[in-house]
């Protein structure tokens, strides 16, 4: 469908455009389409966009990229942001505070709470989601899909079973690129399944030392090095895109990965139950492991009071957060958005975005930044990531695992 966007608010079409400076790390082909749909939308707000687009997914390399800048005096007006890295910049006092316009435009009431508990610092608004992405899904080329029975795995015997059947096929049974993160999204599957919501909330989330019984840990690293065997020999150099890529080829069978996979296929035109398929991560039906894309605005950035008004109430705009996501492959970061416009696999995310955020099993994906801050994310990436090149057995990797996560506890 096409864009149905707002004219121009005179709040900025004054005697000049403002200027809307922005960072982001949207670079792959199917998000760029996604930055395209803001960019129209901002524009036709009267404001002249001008982005840089840095890869790097919310990582150091972006972060260290932005933090140059502020620290130069060049701040953009606004910058992408995720999880934790919020609460950073709030806690510096570099961000505009956004609670009137959140309080005008009722946020406390349309966003889940799971993701205002990243928006906010000390109770204050400051930053602006756009969608809810999910991390727990699995992603399957849909010939091979059918080839092998075309029945979802609902549980993990039943995963193993279709990954050994693509096997016998002679394709890659499993997708995944060689960076830490992906690493830990596949773990966070693995341990919200095997462990289940109560226990993810506790270990990740909370950090309760209570909750790392040694059995279980022992048991999700056993279920990883299970799957390091179905792994393409080459992971170590290709990057989650071109994992998707593996996919749509039909190279490989599926992928656990993130919801841009689903804005990824759209881009290339493939149809959902027709050329992929999309399902949830066996045994975490009932979970929305999420990552929130947010914007921050900077104090000292350019443009007036104005002109970032109306820069974070067009995010926060019903239409713009439907055309954002059906290009994205999100949910909206706004429970009250229509979903007669999205594929498939969009509808099943609101869905399930919707039920889960009244259950409270909408709960922040730990490789992406929203279960906790950066320190304990990076130590939990070194475990997994060392775990899954085979650097360390499944009982040196609990030993490292819990005595992290206990370490982050103590220093709470």
């Amino acid at each position: 469908m096409g864009l149905l966007i707002p004219q121009a608010s005179s709040l900025v079409m004054a005697d000049h455009q403002a200027d809307a400076t922005v960072y982001h790390w949207w670079v792959s082909d199917g998000e760029h389409a996604s930055i395209k749909v803001i960019q129209q939308y901002i524009e036709a707000r009267g404001m002249h966009w001008q982005d840089r687009a840095i890869a790097g997914s919310g990582t150091a390399r972006f972060g260290d990229v932005l933090k140059a800048a502020v620290e130069a005096g060049e701040p953009p007006m606004a910058s992408q942001v995720i999880g934790y890295d919020i609460h950073y910049w709030a806690s510096r006092g570099e961000l505009v505070n956004l609670d009137d316009i959140a309080r005008e435009q009722e946020w406390d009431e349309v966003v889940p709470y799971g993701i205002q508990t990243l928006s906010k610092y000390e109770g204050h608004w400051y930053a602006a989601p756009i969608n809810t992405h999910s991390t727990n899904w699995l992603w399957l080329n849909g010939d091979l899909f059918r080839r092998l029975g075309g029945v979802a795995p609902d549980t993990w015997e039943d995963l193993l079973s279709m990954l050994e059947e693509a096997r016998k096929l002679d394709i890659v049974p499993l997708a995944i690129g060689h960076e830490a993160w992906e690493h830990t999204l596949l773990f966070e599957a693995v341990a919200a399944g095997a462990g289940g919501a109560e226990f993810y909330r506790r270990a990740f989330l909370e950090l309760d030392p209570t909750a790392l019984d040694e059995n279980l840990l022992l048991a999700i690293f056993q279920r990883m090095s299970q799957l390091r065997e179905y792994l393409d020999e080459d992971f170590s150099r290709i990057t989650w895109n071109q994992a998707t890529r593996l996919i749509l080829s039909g190279e490989a069978l599926l992928q656990v990965q993130g919801s841009w996979v689903d804005g990824e296929f759209s881009y290339y035109g493939y149809i959902p139950g027709q050329d992929y398929a999309c399902f949830r991560f066996p045994d975490t039906q009932g979970m929305f492991l999420f990552n929130s894309d947010q914007y921050m605005l900077f104090e000292q950035g350019p443009g007036d009071e104005e002109a970032r008004r109306e820069f974070v109430s067009t995010l926060m705009d019903v239409d713009l957060q439907r055309d954002v996501n059906v290009s994205s492959g999100a949910a909206p970061a706004r429970v009250d958005v229509p979903g007669d416009a999205f594929n498939p696999c969009g509808r099943q995310a609101i869905s399930d975005m919707r039920s889960t955020n009244m259950r409270r099993t909408l709960m922040g994906s730990i490789a992406m930044g929203n279960a906790n801050p950066p320190e304990v994310k990076n130590a939990i990436y070194q475990v997994v990531s060392d775990h899954l090149y085979g650097r360390i057995d499944d009982e040196e990797a609990v030993h490292r695992l819990r005595e992290a996560l206990m370490n982050h506890s103590a220093g709470r």
